[in-house]
C-alpha cells in the first residue's frame, strides 16, 4: 500500500471520511419502548452473557418499572404529607446538642487515625406523634469536626414529640439558574443518630465522636481511589436519573448483540466470523470508508492522520539528528505483567511532516516479543515503506500498541483516575468554599463509572485482561505509573506542530474558554473563596498525600541494565513531555514516596501571594481533564477501533514463526470470536452511551457563561471536526 490506495489522492480520502463520518455518526435513539430490554443503570451492564431472554427481561422490566414508580410515587407522597420546612421551632437556646464527626479510616492493624470533617452541614429534628417533623436547630461541624447546635428546651420536653434525630447532610448536586447564574445545591441526609426524648436534658446531649464511612480512600490499590461497598445502595454519589435513562435508552440493542453472539459462539461456533460479528454491529467509520475505497484505512496517508489526530493524539517530538522529522513512541509491555499470550511491543515511529501538514511515516521500530518462540525484550525490527507486506503489518502492530497504551494510559487513568482523585479529594473537603460549586458539576460521577470500570473493563473477567497482553495487575501498576506524570502545576495543552495538528489546536482553543471561564467565577467569588480558604488547604494536602509517587521514582536505578536504562530513558522523556510535565518544580516526600501532585496551598487560613492562581489552574485542569480531553478519546474510540481486522487491543502470537507479522486474512492473530464481539460491544459501549454535555445542558447543573463561551466558539471549532454540543461535561463514561 502506497501513500494513498492505487489511483485515490489525498482529496479522495478527505471526501470519503466526511461521507462516512456523516453515515455512522451517532444518533441516539428515542425512548425505550415497554417490554423491550432495558438497562437499570451503567452498573447493570456486564461483558459476559446475559443469563435471560429478550421477552422474559422485557416482562421482569415491566413490574420492576411498576415497582419503582410506586416506590418513587409513594416516597413523594409522603414528603407532601410530611414536609420538613426549614423553621426552627423554639426561641430559647438553652441547651444544646454536642459531640464531634471523624472519618473512619484505619491504619496498619491496630492503629487508628481521627480525621475530623469540617463543615458538614448538621440539623436537629423531631418527628411528632403525627409524623411531622419539627427542625430544632441547624449549623455546620467547626474546623475541628465539632457539632454546637443550641435548642429550645422546654419545646423539647412538649408532649407532641415522640422521636428526635440528629442528621448529617451533604451535597448531592449543584445546579445553576438559567436567568440569574447563581447556583443552588440539592441536600440529602448522609448520615444520622436516633435520640432518645428521655436523654434530652437541661445539661445538654453529647452526641461523642460520630465516625462516617464518607469518601474514604481505598487501601487495597495504589492508586487514589473511593471506597464503592455497593453501586446502587451504599455509594458515596448516586448517578443522575438522566444519566441512567440514557444508559437504558441508548444501549439496549448493543446489549443484546453481544448476547446473541455470546449464545451462537457457543452452541454454533462454525456459523460465526469476524466478519459477520462485524456487520450486526453499526457500522464504524474505518467500515464505511473501506466499502466504498479498499485500503483507504490502511495507507501510510491515513496512518499518519489518525496517529496525530485520531483516539491517540499522539505526542510528535522532535528528531535531534534528521532536522524535520518527528518521533512518536508508545510504550508497550515494558516491566509490566502480561500474560503471555498477546503481544505488546514498544512501537516507535518517525514521521516527516507533508506539505498538507499531516505526519507521513517513513520508519517503524518494533521492539521486543512479537512471537511465541522469541521472548527477548529488547529485540529490535525496522521497517520502511519499501518493505512491502511487512510495512503495512508494522503499522497495524503500531495501531494496535497504540491503542492499547491511549486505552489504559491516557483514557482509563490520564481521564478517568486522573478526574477521580480529584473529586474524592473535593469531596471529602470543600463545601463552604464556592469551589465546590464550580468543580462538582465536572467532577461527579467519575468514581461510578471507574466502579464499573473495575469489574467490566480492568479487573479479573474484564475486556483488557481478557484481550490484550496486560494482566489485571499489569494494568493497575500501569495505571500507577501513567497517573505518575500527571500535575496541574504548570500545564498546558499539547503545541499545535502544523495547521492540520487539529487535535492541539481545538485543545488550545477549549483552554482558552476553561481560563475565561474560571477567571469569571473566581472573580465573582473571591472573597468567599478565601474566607473558606481551610478547605483549599485540607483539599490540597489530601490531593499531595494521596497521589502515586512520581514517575519510576521507587525503582533502584543502579540495577537497570543497559538496555532497561536506555529505555526507561526514554519513557521518562517522552511521557513528561507528553502530560506536560515539569520535572523541575519541587516535589512533596510523603511516608518515603516522592509524589507527583504539587500542592496549592500551605496556609491554612489565607492564601499566600501566588495562591490564588494555583487553586485556579488547578481548577482549570480538573475541568479540562474532565471535560475535552476525555471526550476527545472517548468519541473517538468507536471510530478508531470499532472494525476489528483495523484496530484492537491485542495480537496474539499465534503458532507461526511470523507470530503477529501475518496479513490481515489470518485471523488466528486477530481476538477471537468472543473477544471480537466483547470488542465490539465496548467501543459501543464507550462512544455510544454519553449523557451530561456543556452546551445542552440537560440537568442545568452547568454554569451558563461557561456554556455561552463554548458554543460562541462553535465555528470554530467545526473547522477542526469537533462538534462543540458533543462535549461532555463530566467524566461518566
Amino acid at each position: 500500500m502506497a501513500i494513498y490506495p492505487p489511483g485515490k489522492t489525498q482529496k479522495d480520502i478527505d471526501e470519503l471520511y466526511k461521507r462516512a463520518y456523516e453515515e455512522t455518526k451517532i444518533i441516539y435513539p428515542k425512548k425505550a419502548k415497554t417490554f423491550s430490554a432495558k438497562l437499570r443503570n451503567l452498573n447493570n451492564i456486564t461483558l459476559h452473557k446475559g443469563e435471560l431472554s429478550k421477552f422474559t427481561v422485557g416482562i421482569m422490566d415491566f413490574f420492576v418499572d411498576v415497582y419503582s414508580w410506586f416506590k418513587v410515587s409513594f416516597k413523594k407522597m409522603v414528603r407532601k404529607i410530611y414536609p420538613r420546612k426549614d423553621q426552627i421551632y423554639g426561641t430559647k437556646k438553652d441547651t444544646y446538642l454536642t459531640g464531634k464527626i471523624t472519618f473512619t479510616k484505619k491504619e496498619g492493624k491496630n492503629k487508628s487515625i481521627s480525621i475530623p470533617i469540617h463543615h458538614m452541614e448538621i440539623e436537629f429534628w423531631a418527628r411528632t406523634w403525627l409524623g411531622q417533623w419539627r427542625k430544632f436547630a441547624k449549623g455546620i461541624t467547626d474546623e475541628d469536626g465539632k457539632i454546637m447546635l443550641e435548642f429550645d428546651f422546654l419545646e423539647s420536653k412538649k408532649i407532641k414529640y415522640r422521636s428526635f434525630y440528629f442528621e448529617v447532610h451533604q451535597t448531592e448536586h449543584v445546579f445553576f439558574d438559567p436567568e440569574t447564574r447563581k447556583p443552588r445545591e440539592k441536600v440529602s441526609v448522609f448520615g444520622n443518630v436516633k435520640i432518645r426524648k428521655s436523654d434530652i436534658t437541661g445539661m445538654g446531649y453529647n452526641l461523642g465522636i460520630i465516625q462516617l464511612f464518607y469518601w474514604e480512600y481505598r487501601t487495597d490499590v495504589p492508586i487514589p481511589r473511593v471506597v464503592i461497598k455497593d453501586h446502587d445502595e451504599d455509594a458515596p454519589e448516586y448517578y443522575s436519573e438522566g444519566r441512567n435513562q440514557a444508559i437504558a435508552e441508548q444501549f439496549v440493542q448493543i446489549e443484546l448483540i453481544k448476547d446473541k453472539h455470546l449464545i451462537k459462539i457457543e452452541t454454533e461456533p462454525e456459523k460465526v466470523s469476524i466478519q459477520s460479528i462485524q456487520a450486526d454491529y453499526p457500522k464504524n467509520l474505518t467500515v464505511a470508508m473501506e466499502e466504498e475505497i479498499p485500503g483507504s484505512t490502511r495507507c501510510d496517508y491515513w496512518f499518519g492522520r489518525r496517529m496525530m489526530n485520531g483516539m491517540s493524539c499522539a505526542t510528535f517530538i522532535p528528531d535531534r539528528n534528521e532536522e524535520g522529522k518527528y518521533w512518536v513512541k508508545i510504550f508497550g509491555a515494558c516491566d509490566y505483567d502480561v500474560n503471555g499470550v498477546y503481544a505488546f511491543p514498544t512501537t516507535y515511529g518517525q514521521f516527516i511532516i507533508a506539505e498538507n501538514g499531516l505526519p507521513l511515516p517513513v520508519k517503524i521500530i518494533i521492539k521486543g516479543q512479537t512471537n511465541a518462540f522469541d521472548k527477548n525484550p529488547f529485540q529490535e525490527k525496522i521497517f520502511t515503506p519499501a518493505d512491502g507486506e511487512k510495512w503495512e503489518q508494522a503499522k497495524r502492530i503500531m495501531r494496535v500498541t497504540s491503542a492499547l497504551s491511549s486505552e489504559v494510559d491516557d483514557h482509563f487513568a490520564g481521564t478517568h483516575l486522573n478526574t477521580e482523585q480529584y473529586s474524592i479529594a473535593v469531596r471529602r473537603n470543600v463545601r463552604l468554599n464556592p469551589i465546590a460549586q464550580l468543580l462538582i458539576p465536572h467532577l461527579k460521577e467519575v468514581a461510578l463509572i471507574n466502579h464499573t470500570a473495575d469489574s467490566n473493563l480492568i479487573g479479573n473477567g474484564g475486556y483488557i485482561p481478557s484481550a490484550s497482553a496486560l494482566t489485571v495487575e499489569g494494568i493497575i501498576e500501569r495505571s500507577k505509573d501513567a497517573l505518575g506524570v500527571h500535575d496541574w502545576k504548570n500545564w498546558k495543552p499539547m503545541k499545535p506542530i502544523s495547521e492540520q495538528h487539529t487535535f492541539a489546536i481545538a485543545s488550545n482553543l477549549f483552554w482558552d474558554i476553561v481560563d475565561e471561564f474560571v477567571t469569571y467565577f473566581f472573580k465573582e467569588n473571591e472573597d468567599d473563596i478565601k474566607k473558606y480558604w481551610y478547605e483549599i488547604f485540607c483539599m490540597s494536602e489530601d490531593l499531595v498525600e494521596n497521589s502515586v509517587p512520581l514517575f519510576l521514582s521507587e525503582q533502584d536505578k543502579t540495577k537497570w541494565s543497559e538496555d532497561e536504562r536506555k529505555l526507561n530513558e526514554d519513557r521518562i522523556a517522552y511521557n513528561h513531555e507528553r502530560a506536560c510535565f515539569d520535572l523541575t518544580l519541587p516535589r512533596v516526600e510523603y511516608k518515603g514516596k516522592i509524589r507527583c501532585i504539587s500542592p496549592i496551598t500551605k496556609n491554612k487560613h489565607a492564601p499566600a501571594e501566588g495562591e490564588m492562581e494555583h487553586l485556579k489552574d488547578m481548577c482549570k485542569y480538573a475541568i479540562m481533564t474532565a471535560t475535552f480531553l476525555h471526550t476527545y478519546v472517548n468519541e473517538h474510540q468507536y471510530e478508531d477501533i470499532g472494525e476489528v481486522l483495523y484496530c484492537n487491543l491485542g495480537l496474539r502470537f499465534g503458532e507461526k514463526e511470523e507470530g503477529i507479522f501475518r496479513p490481515e486474512t489470518d485471523h488466528s492473530i486477530f481476538p477471537d470470536l468472543t473477544r471480537s464481539t466483547q470488542m465490539m460491544w465496548f467501543s459501543n459501549l464507550l462512544s455510544r452511551t454519553e449523557y451530561g454535555f456543556i452546551t445542552r445542558n440537560e440537568g442545568h447543573d452547568i454554569h451558563p457563561y461557561f456554556s455561552e463561551l463554548l458554543l460562541a466558539k462553535k465555528e470554530e471549532f467545526a473547522k477542526l471536526n469537533v462538534d462543540v454540543e458533543n462535549i461532555e461535561s463530566r467524566t461518566n463514561i
